[in-house]
């Protein structure tokens, strides 16, 4: 499962909130990218939602404290 397809899910049981950013003004870091948007981080420039660190840290935070788990089919 991708990080774009857990989101909703997270969403939906409360175990997560969108987290809106501050934009990013110029000088952008090295990999920023102007034409991708974070759906956890309200949509805002700069990344994907698969290459979000933010998102990444809480859902392993979630795995951790047991509250999320992932069952084979």
């Amino acid at each position: 499962m991708t990080y774009t397809e857990l989101l909703p899910n997270l969403l939906r049981d409360n175990l997560k909130d969108i987290c809106p950013t501050k934009l990013v003004r110029p000088p952008y870091p090295k990999n920023y990218d102007l034409n991708t948007r974070c759906d956890y981080d309200g949509g805002a420039p700069g990344h994907s939602t698969e290459a979000c660190t933010t998102l990444k840290q809480k859902v392993q935070s979630l795995i951790d404290s047991g509250l999320l788990t992932f069952e084979d089919r």
